[in-house]
Order: C-alpha cells, then sequence, then structure tokens
C-alpha cells in the first residue's frame, strides 16, 4: 500500500453557499430605503441651513438691541413679566452690505406671564442702525408698546 505524501489543498473543492446580504435577500426594498436616505439627507441639510440662518439673525446688532429695549422696557416688564426669553423661530429678512443694510423681523418673546412679538424695521446707513418702527405686540390684547418713545436709534 502507497501512503500519499499529496498535502492537503488549502481551500475546499467545492466552495460553500455564498451568504447574501439582507440587502440582496431583499431586493425591493433597495428604492424604499434609497428614497428614505435621500429625504434623510435634505432634512438634515434645510435644518443645518436654517440653524446657520437663524444664528446670523440672533447675532445681529439689531437683533440684539432689539430684545435688550423690550428686557428694560417698564411696560414690557410689567405685562410679560421677567426674565424675557427670546423663542424659537422668528420671522424676517437681514440685509447687510458694507456699512449699509435693513432689518423687518419678528421677533417672539415670552415671559413667565405672557407671549409677544417684537416687530422691527430698521436701516442701516454709515454703519449705525436706525429704527424706523419697533414695537411689542402681545399676544391676545390689543395694546402696542413702542419702544422708540426714548431712544430712536442705535448709534452704533
Amino acid at each position: 500500500m502507497a501512503t500519499s505524501n499529496t498535502p492537503a489543498p488549502p481551500y475546499p473543492l467545492v466552495p460553500g453557499p455564498v451568504k447574501r446580504s439582507w440587502l440582496d435577500r431583499h431586493a425591493g426594498w433597495k428604492i424604499p430605503l434609497g428614497c428614505l436616505i435621500a429625504l434623510l439627507l435634505i432634512c438634515a441639510f434645510v435644518a443645518v441651513l436654517l440653524t446657520v440662518v437663524e444664528s446670523s439673525f440672533r447675532k445681529s446688532i439689531v437683533y440684539q438691541d432689539a430684545l435688550a429695549r423690550a428686557g428694560q422696557s417698564p411696560e414690557v416688564i410689567n405685562h410679560l413679566g421677567e426674565p424675557l426669553r427670546p423663542g424659537l423661530v422668528l420671522q424676517g429678512n437681514l440685509n447687510v452690505s458694507g456699512s449699509s443694510g435693513s432689518a423687518k423681523m419678528e421677533i417672539p418673546i415670552s415671559g413667565p406671564r405672557g407671549k409677544a412679538t417684537i416687530l422691527l424695521d430698521a436701516h442701516k446707513l454709515y454703519g449705525a442702525w436706525m429704527f424706523n418702527t419697533l414695537e411689542v405686540h402681545f399676544a391676545g390684547k390689543s395694546e402696542v408698546v413702542n419702544l422708540l418713545k426714548s431712544a430712536p436709534g442705535l448709534g452704533r
């Protein structure tokens, strides 16, 4: 009897079954999952864009000054209480080009006793913001507080 000195191959002569992924086994899910991923990416892009725009509004001098004036107004404090907090979603537009610009915003604010909206219309000329309108409208009330009575411009 002769024994074979041939070594066994390092791999099987007959390959085992190929293991397919879940997505290969459920091919009908490829299009809905692709659409869902595309939708999520679009939503993420819009969320980032809105965050950047909202942040630039909140960092603007005209926005900060409007909030400061509302926080220093005895009438506003009397209606809303302290502390005043800005709302999450503000509306409007802000255009700045060098030393000129314009702003129209609706800034929601709230306090322990209620909610209100600051309406502002301002223009920037030679680097200084000047308010045309700066009013606080209280939710559910017809009373309006004009914040321009004491100081007509920012002077910055």
